[in-house]
């Protein structure tokens, strides 16, 4: 029998809420419209996070750059104005990725993603520095140096990756475009944060340091990216991915995060995720919520922050979403239907400022003024070899995994205690699973969303328990594979 134990008066200390540092967004366009707004405000108050990171900053929609009749350069800060007042609104501020690179100012016509954004280095480097340097100015202006100071510059994103840079077998063409941004910044305020190398799959973070250290290079925080699978891609260029083991990111995250304390640098990992697939069935599998809280918990000493990609199924790299349910990596659908892992992060907000101690290590167990709370999960992966898009679209077992024994210490002596427990697993907390039932349709009226919200709220039942004469409140509570469960006990 799975054992939980802890005493409310053995404090561990302030709870580490790393996991709701940071989120993301696919672009800064996307984050302008009205919907993926409605659905950041939902997010800021349920689950609220402190910042938030996105593509396309400087991407034609944004209107940021254009050459006048001389050819000279203009600025345009009128949209990113709007966007970042918005999230400032919402008590969010930027990990602000610069790049990728302005159409005007760039040595090639090399796109990536359905929305096209150019991957090439600028014609000038002397330009790309000019317009970093004209944009933190701006922000300067508007926000005050105070408020950009607990902002976060990251220079470009992905470098290492072909689809995303045209030099991208040459770290030095990075070095390049980053020495000149972290020049730029610094001119305006030598206090403001600049890092990088914003990299996938945590290539080139020894580079980054190495080079900043050695050439006098500013370097405040480095940054890459996790994805749990192991993939290839089929004939058709289809992603073939498969979870082969739960611990890949925190593996990652030990590694990469000791190598960047050690040079008393944090580490930022502004992606990760299950799958980097955005077609992916498990972003919308219950298995995603405890395969979450796994990864958090494990990483918990070595990430200074998680950003999840992305909150959103509106989202629009391969091109925009024709599916309510489409693998998406959002944590909410398109018509704002919250997922498993989202209700995770729910849960976590739930957990009161104080952590106690404990041994189990798939849970969380803390207090605050109103009472104990229990998170706890376990993590079921029978996978092998089989491709995410056949083993989390079709029915994966779900057995019991036995009895979870709760011993909870320091309590009043006789006394009955109200305990709510709220579940994530199949069927609870699952809009996919009920979905794949054909009983909502293809979620085209309103009345059908409204009716999977409300059929896939996680569910919730209320006992009481009652202390012994030493003050232990005892009981036992059985759990299924892949299942989460969020224990509120109220003094």
């Amino acid at each position: 029998m799975r054992k939980l134990k802890a005493h409310i008066l053995r404090e561990k200390g302030k709870l580490n809420r790393m996991f709701a540092k940071c989120v993301s967004v696919g672009r800064a366009g996307e984050l302008m419209r009205y919907p993926v707004m409605c659905q950041l405000q939902k997010i800021q108050k349920e689950c609220p996070f402190e910042y938030i990171r996105f593509h396309g900053i400087f991407h034609e929609e944004m209107n940021v750059v254009r050459r006048n009749a001389e050819g000279k350069l203009e600025f345009c800060f009128l949209y990113t104005d709007m966007l970042f007042d918005m999230l400032l609104e919402h008590g969010l501020r930027p990990v602000c990725e610069l790049g990728l690179m302005p159409d005007t100012m760039a040595s090639e016509q090399k796109y990536v993603f359905w929305w096209k954004m150019n991957i090439s280095m600028p014609r000038d480097i002397a330009e790309w520095e000019t317009l970093i340097e004209a944009f933190v100015a701006h922000l300067t202006e508007r926000y005050g140096e105070e408020e950009i100071k607990k902002w976060y510059f990251e220079v470009w994103n992905e470098p290492n990756h072909h689809g995303f840079f045209t030099e991208y077998k040459t770290p030095e063409a990075y070095f390049k475009l980053y020495e000149a941004a972290a020049r730029a910044i610094k001119r305006v305020n030598p206090e403001y944060k600049v890092g990088g190398p914003a990299s996938a799959g945590m290539v080139w973070v020894r580079e980054t340091i190495e080079h900043c250290k050695s050439n006098g290079i500013p370097l405040d925080f480095v940054t890459s990216h996790s994805y749990g699978v192991k993939g290839d891609f089929d004939p058709d260029g289809n992603a073939i991915t498969v979870i082969k083991s739960a611990d890949k990111i925190p593996e990652e995250m030990r590694v990469y995060g000791s190598l960047c304390h050690k040079e008393n640098l944090p580490f930022i990992v502004t992606e990760w995720s299950s799958s980097y697939s955005p077609t992916d069935p498990v972003h919308d599998h219950y298995f995603s919520a405890p395969y979450q809280l796994h990864t958090l918990k494990k990483s918990e000493g070595y990430a200074d922050m998680l950003s999840y990609w992305v909150f959103t199924d509106i989202f629009e790299e391969t091109s925009p979403p024709t599916k309510p349910f489409h693998g998406g990596f959002g944590f909410i659908n398109v018509q704002s239907v919250p997922k498993p892992i989202y209700h995770a992060y729910t849960f976590l907000a739930s957990l009161g400022e104080t952590e106690l101690f404990g041994a189990d290590e798939s849970s969380y167990i803390c207090k605050s003024e109103k009472g104990v709370q229990i998170l706890f999960w376990n993590v079921s992966l029978r996978q092998k070899q089989i491709d995410n898009k056949k083993y989390f679209a079709g029915e994966i077992p779900c057995e019991s995994v036995g009895q979870t024994q709760i011993t909870l210490g320091g309590f009043e002596a006789g006394k009955e205690y109200s305990v709510r427990r709220k579940t994530i697993g199949k069927n609870s907390g699952d809009p996919f699973s009920l979905y794949k039932t054909g009983a909502y349709g293809e979620l085209t009226t309103r009345e059908q969303v409204a009716s999977l919200i409300k059929d896939s709220t996680p569910r919730e039942e209320l006992f009481r328990a009652k202390a012994s004469a030493d003050g232990t409140l005892e009981f036992a509570l059985e759990q299924y594979e892949n299942q989460v469960d969020l224990l509120e006990i109220e003094f």
